[in-house]
């Protein structure tokens, strides 16, 4: 295992040997995320993804580097049908840990295979116009677009529960039995799938009760080797009953031509119209969408991945305290130049507040040392006429401070430049000493240079 702040490879210790980190806790919440993923593999393996959903979400609670969750999640969504939510772990994978073949392949199926992604939209397309049904009211119409969902992905979870739901609205649970016996089967402990199963038992239950109570008002008796039932009550009775059964049947009969005649023929003439009308919608719908929604899915897949490379993109805290503490110890050893280096990668916003007062410190100290003698080193050349060496000395510290040493660093580059005739760059640099120190000595050498260069372009 590496230690989570030097990187240092820790066989059993509780303490890194390097930096002396404490990463008994830190184990612990790695064997923790490992513990949860183990369960939900297990889960997933046993079919039960609802209880393998919420393992593998706390064990990415605990490291949310684990790719091995991160992957096995994606895959449960993409079995449950819920292909965004897939789609986003495996890029948040890929983002995490560039070289996760894993994700690379699940992301290039879905991409390269012809028609996944425009079936993948139209799935999700007409989910959402079947919600919108319901919520309109229109069942008929909602069970509709379910099965057209179902047809183009039979593994899609919330689409046997919205199905089955509305067979047992509209009294059908034998129907919705066989939605909720094909969810249960792709997820078996899903808890919705159990309690809509549930409901829909007691009611099969009680309908078995009442045609048994039907079969209790029968009346058995032995004729010989032959059992006999009649209804219960008397001859007459049932002799009431049969005439007045067959004439509520003729009564029916006419009634039921009437009706059909009447108004079921116009209205099947009329729902073969509508469905005529509706296919050809919906084909000529699919005809012109198919380019833009395949287009529409990519760009949802790209913007998840910019969103993740910003995500990505910072250097975390334990690598900024990394680097602090190498700036610390070449600091400590004198080596200015490896403590440059080294404070320069570190992120200051990543640092608790002790941090960022020792990164101040390290930062200040560094580059004091650094112009200082930057600063000696142009003075030196300056003073044996080696204008140009001087120049590049002078240069150096006014591009990472052009206000040290109250603009002294500043000046010494323009008279070198004014030395090797680049006046246009020294009468900036001139310029730039009056506007930071206006009442200094500094800055009335300076307002001499730029008289004498004025009066020198008058001559000209």
């Amino acid at each position: 295992m590496e230690c989570f702040r030097c990187g240092t490879i820790v066989d059993n210790e509780n303490v890194c040997p390097h930096c002396g980190a404490n990463i008994k806790t830190y184990r612990k919440i790695l064997s923790t995320s490992n513990l949860l993923y183990n369960r939900g593999l297990e889960m997933a393996q046993i079919r039960d993804l609802s209880g393998a959903i919420v393992n593998l979400k706390e064990a990415l609670r605990y490291n949310k580097y684990n790719t091995k969750a991160r992957n096995l999640l994606g895959l449960i969504y993409f079995e449950l049908g819920e292909t965004v939510m897939a789609l986003s772990e495996w890029v948040i994978s890929k983002n995490l840990d560039p070289d996760n073949e894993l994700a690379d392949r699940y992301l290039d199926v879905i991409q390269n295979t012809p028609g996944m992604l425009d079936k993948l939209d139209q799935t999700t397309k007409k989910y959402n116009q079947a919600l919108h049904y319901c919520r309109q009211g229109s069942r008929d119409m909602a069970s509709i677009q379910l099965r057209k969902v179902l047809n183009l992905n039979p593994k899609f979870v919330a689409g046997h529960q919205l199905l089955a739901l509305l067979c047992m609205q509209e009294g059908k649970y034998n129907e919705a039995r066989k939605e909720l016996n094909a969810a249960g089967k792709i997820d078996v402990r899903n808890t919705i799938t159990l309690r809509y199963t549930k409901e829909v038992r007691e009611k099969l239950k009680e309908q078995n009760q009442n045609k048994k109570k039907k079969k209790d008002d029968l009346i058995s008796f032995q004729d010989g080797n032959d059992t006999v039932l009649m209804p219960g009550g008397s001859f007459l009775d049932m002799l009431d009953a049969s005439r007045a059964s067959i004439f509520n049947i003729l009564t029916g009969l006419v009634i039921g031509l009437l009706i059909c005649f009447f108004l079921v023929v116009p209205t099947v003439k009329q729902r073969a119209t509508e469905r005529a009308a509706q296919t050809l919608v919906d084909t000529n719908e699919e005809l012109t969408n198919s380019s833009t929604n395949v287009s529409q899915l990519k760009k949802k897949v790209d913007s998840l991945e910019k969103e993740l490379a910003n995500y990505t993109g910072k250097a975390d805290a334990v690598n900024s305290y990394e680097e602090l503490m190498k700036a610390k110890e070449a600091l400590d050893a004198a080596d200015m130049t490896t403590a440059a280096e080294a404070i320069d990668k570190v992120n200051p916003e990543l640092l608790s507040e002790k941090g960022r007062a020792q990164y101040d410190t390290i930062h200040g100290t560094v580059y004091a040392e650094i112009l200082g003698n930057l600063m000696t080193a142009g003075n030196q050349l300056l003073s044996g006429e080696d204008y140009q060496g001087a120049l590049e000395q002078f240069a150096q510290i006014v591009a990472i401070d052009e206000d040290f040493n109250e603009g002294q660093a500043l000046f010494s580059q323009a008279e070198c430049q004014w030395k090797l005739s680049q006046r246009d760059d020294a009468i900036k640099s001139y310029k730039r000493v009056i506007e930071l120190h206006p009442d200094s000595d500094l800055a009335k050498q300076s307002r001499k240079r730029l008289e004498e260069a004025g009066s020198k372009e008058d001559n000209t």
